[in-house]
């Protein structure tokens, strides 16, 4: 039985597997972005609509979701760097947050 020896250029099978798993922790954060960003775009339609303390009600939790939304923006940066992606532009340009509403 013959066994060639690893080239130094191929990962292990546990590098393999914890990159893998950095890919879907950052998959993870990505959706959940994703979901608070449309949340919050049906959230400023219907703002446009009300008004008195149900628009008050509206605004708190347009803040909360956007305050949110900026949290898992700041985690999706984390992973990338865990995975060695140094240049974020793309994500603010890509997963951008709306203005605060009053």
């Amino acid at each position: 039985m013959s066994t060639r020896p690893r080239s130094p250029d191929t990962p292990l099978a546990i590098e393999v597997e914890i990159q893998s798993e950095k890919a879907s922790a950052m998959r993870r954060v990505a959706s959940r972005l994703e979901a608070l960003l449309v949340e919050l775009q049906e959230t400023e339609q219907v703002l446009r609509e009300t008004s008195g303390p149900a628009r008050a009600r509206l605004v708190a939790r347009h803040k909360e979701l956007r305050a949110d939304a900026d949290k898992q923006r700041w985690y999706l940066i984390v992973q990338r760097e865990a995975m060695g992606l140094r240049h974020h532009g793309d994500i603010y340009e890509m997963y951008r947050l709306p203005a605060p509403v009053e």
